[in-house]
């Protein structure tokens, strides 16, 4: 049977979520977290990266305890309402479902080393699909069925129309009840599918979003948009940085991708950033330094959450750039700013 690779790390929110649900039925806390390799020193950060080995025996523990095999359905509905800041905030970025789509694979790998999720147009329907690091023999459908449920909750939340969702698909044997399989993905269910993953019709992806009347609770003038509309008479720079920040999280930022998505050369965008003075890397960085005091400022959303949005690999990585901006840590960032 496959092993755990001991570099795979996971946040302990997801420790945190799964032991939420297990006071919800009515599992002992305490004794599941002493039965698994879990310090509990490790949960008390959220943003805490812990060896995924926990995660699998926690997920194991629980199931057997409770005698309920969906707990992963139910611990992703947990884990949809935990990120609800970014629930609110990517919709002000984009202005579809296909943009939104894009930022989707780095949401889910948030979760740390238990997979990667992708998108893909397989003819007139998409695909979200999900491809764990374990096999589903050795880590069992747990960890798959809270991405898959999430997904579900996120998709059905941001969009302005209902997406109607095609079939979902499951690689492990259909249960003895699949009650609660339907009451979250509908009757169109396929087991022992080569992959878990949940279709949707194409149309869906010019679906408008719902844009939130309050997305940040911070006051008007001080508005995380405000800050990357700075420049707002200057149509060229407000839409240069709307394209930027709406990339980050992707991973897959570039001044080729940029200029490509403003519909012009890389030259061209060279050009007209240095007739005012600036150029691609100064405008990121800035870009990044600002949103990030704004973002922790504000106190909504966790390091791990912020480093997503700012197109970091890791919290480390962020923390590291932070410092460099402001000489401190953005904990320490943090606790500064709750105490004046």
């Amino acid at each position: 049977m496959q092993s755990i690779d001991p570099s795979w790390t996971v946040s302990s929110r997801q420790a945190l979520i799964f032991l939420q649900l297990a006071e919800s039925l009515g599992v002992d806390r305490h004794q599941l977290i002493s039965d698994c390799d879990i310090d509990p020193i490790w949960l008390e950060n959220p943003d805490f990266r812990m060896p995924a080995t926990g995660i699998y025996q926690l997920t194991e523990q629980l199931a057997g305890r409770s005698n309920k095999q969906d707990i992963g359905l139910l611990a992703g509905r947990l884990s949809y309402l935990n990120i609800v800041s970014l629930i609110l905030y990517l919709p002000t970025l984009c202005d579809n479902l296909r943009q939104w789509l894009n930022m989707m694979p780095s949401v889910m790998e948030l979760q740390g080393d238990i997979g990667e999720s992708v998108v893909i147009r397989e003819g007139d329907s998409i695909r979200t699909e999900w491809r764990p690091l374990l096999s589903q023999a050795a880590s069992g459908r747990y960890l798959s069925d809270m991405v898959l449920s999430s997904s579900i909750s996120l998709l059905q939340s941001v969009c302005l129309y209902p997406v109607p969702l095609i079939k979902a698909c499951f690689a492990y044997p259909e249960p003895a009840d699949t009650h609660l399989h339907r009451q979250l993905f509908g009757q169109q269910l396929q087991f022992e599918h080569p992959f878990s993953g949940l279709y949707f019709d194409i149309k869906a992806l010019d679906y408008p979003l719902i844009k939130p009347l309050d997305p940040l609770p911070e006051r008007r003038q001080d508005n995380l948009m405000a800050l990357i509309d700075k420049d707002i008479g200057d149509g060229f720079l407000r839409q240069l940085r709307r394209s930027i920040v709406r990339a980050l999280p992707t991973g897959a930022m570039s001044i080729d991708s940029i200029a490509e998505e403003l519909g012009i050369s890389r030259r061209t965008l060279q050009r007209r950033l240095a007739e005012r003075d600036t150029h691609f890397l100064s405008e990121v960085q800035e870009l990044r330094r600002a949103m990030a005091s704004r973002l922790l400022a504000g106190r909504n959303m966790g390091i791990t959450e912020i480093a997503f949005l700012l197109g970091y690999a890791d919290s480390s990585s962020f923390s590291t750039a932070f410092k460099s901006w402001y000489g401190c840590s953005p904990r320490d960032y943090t606790q500064n700013q709750a105490q004046e």
